[in-house]
């Protein structure tokens, strides 16, 4: 798959050539010369800790670069762009492969893939990408939250015809999680190493003979300004499930130093034909085929002093009988990731991951230090229809340095977890050192 990669970026060199009128090789070297190099290093270790005495703990550490690059625009908004995203273990994957946290870069000891080659137009309030690239969208995004994103194959485009407003259409034919090296008609339900594809982390269902994913077309549109935020998209996950999802966030205007805020989301799923029903796969061994449920969500809190403290619930529910799952939510670029929009979506897993039931979470952040210092704190609980009751407890904290090492990052996770969902019914100790630096 790294190879077709590079025939993407092939191609685009040749849609370079075709669009640049002749110049001669000092003249060319000099627009190169003038793009825009930027990128990340980054150094992680992840480690998994289990109470249960037959599930041995797990633990993982990558250095990483993410490098990118972008021409300078020609032909009145036109330019290329590329990413080039390597990860090593530097030989230090455990011997044995359950002891290894392979959702961090995979068992291997290296990554390398070109992640983005695209071509781009931007201009009169419209932005059009084609190519392999990075998405930030609620249901496919980038899921950075190890140290290679995910990244897609297609096409997207966004226009704003006034002030706030964001219509957005795409289409996507391949995708590459974030241990993969190459691109592949697939998603996270199917199986690790799925027609060559070593891709870690999601919640695999599918057989190892389930059909080729067919991709995902999408539109949407989305409104914004400083006190409310609004949007809706329609995704049709090819093969899996249509989508319709909508959500609004607001901010009261009040003269104070203290803001309340609210929000509200509403997702609907549905469709008979999916590759689940033509392989007879089923969630938590519950019978049905057809996608159908129903998730209603909302948040309350207040913002104020560089705090925010926010109390959240969601609840999934199938809407008819013969639903796939008794009502599971189909994600296909974040089961397993947990990187949802749901409100009550936690560092480890959320109501996508755990199946139809309800969910609550309570979340506080404070902002020190001129917002170099972040704290964070939170506790969900799920109380799902086959998992029955989890928890789980987060802290997090971000530093980010001034001077000479600004654009310099120092971050832990730690994520708690207790429940049926965890192997043995026990406690589940999720720690993520990320250490990041910008250029």
């Amino acid at each position: 798959m790294f190879k077709k990669s590079i025939g993407v970026a092939c191609a685009v060199a040749i849609s370079l050539a075709a669009a640049i009128p002749p110049v001669h090789a000092d003249t060319l070297a000099d627009f190169l010369s003038q793009g825009k190099v930027s990128g990340q290093l980054r150094s992680y270790y992840f480690r998994r800790d289990y109470s249960t005495a037959s599930v041995p703990n797990a633990h993982a550490f990558s250095l990483a670069g993410l490098l990118d690059y972008q021409t300078p625009d020609f032909l009145g908004g036109f330019s290329l762009g590329a990413s080039f995203f390597t990860a090593n273990a530097l030989g230090s994957q455990n011997s044995n492969p359950k002891r290894i946290d392979v959702t961090l870069m995979g068992p291997s000891n290296a990554i390398n893939a070109l992640g983005q080659a695209f071509v781009q137009y931007k201009g009169h309030d419209a932005l059009v990408r084609v190519g392999d690239q990075l998405l930030s969208t609620p249901w496919a995004g980038a899921s950075d939250s190890r140290v290679v994103p995910a990244t897609y194959q297609g096409a997207y485009g966004e226009f704003s015809p006034l002030k706030g407003l964001t219509l957005t259409a795409m289409r996507l034919t391949r995708f590459k999680g974030r241990t993969a090296d190459g691109f592949f008609k697939d998603n996270l339900y199917y199986q690790p190493t799925w027609n060559g594809d070593v891709s870690y982390g999601g919640v695999s269902n599918l057989p190892a003979n389930a059909p080729q994913a067919a991709g995902t077309s999408a539109v949407a549109a989305s409104y914004g300004n400083s006190d409310l935020k609004a949007t809706a998209w329609y995704y049709n996950f090819l093969g899996f499930a249509h989508m319709a999802y909508g959500q609004l966030d607001g901010t009261l205007p009040v003269g104070s130093a203290i803001k309340p805020f609210a929000g509200a989301q509403v997702v609907h799923e549905w469709g008979r034909s999916n590759r689940f029903a033509e392989t007879g796969t089923h969630f938590f061994g519950q019978p049905g085929t057809a996608v159908d449920n129903v998730t209603l969500g909302g948040i309350v809190g207040v913002q104020g002093y560089g705090a925010t403290l926010s109390v959240a619930y969601d609840d999934v529910r199938r809407e008819g009988s013969g639903a796939l799952g008794q009502g599971v939510l189909i994600s296909p670029y974040t089961a397993g990731y947990a990187t949802d929009p749901l409100y009550t979506t936690s560092m480890i897993r959320g109501l996508v991951e755990l199946g139809p039931g309800r969910a609550w979470k309570v979340r506080g952040t404070e902002a020190l230090l001129d917002k170099r210092l972040l704290l964070s704190a939170s506790f969900a609980e799920y109380r799902t229809d086959f998992e029955g009751l989890d928890t789980e407890l987060y802290f997090g904290v971000i530093y980010k340095p001034q001077g000479w090492i600004k654009g310099l990052t120092l971050r832990n996770r730690l994520g708690i977890s207790h429940g049926n969902a965890n192997p043995g019914a026990g406690r589940f100790v999720y720690n993520r050192v990320m250490i990041t630096y910008a250029f």
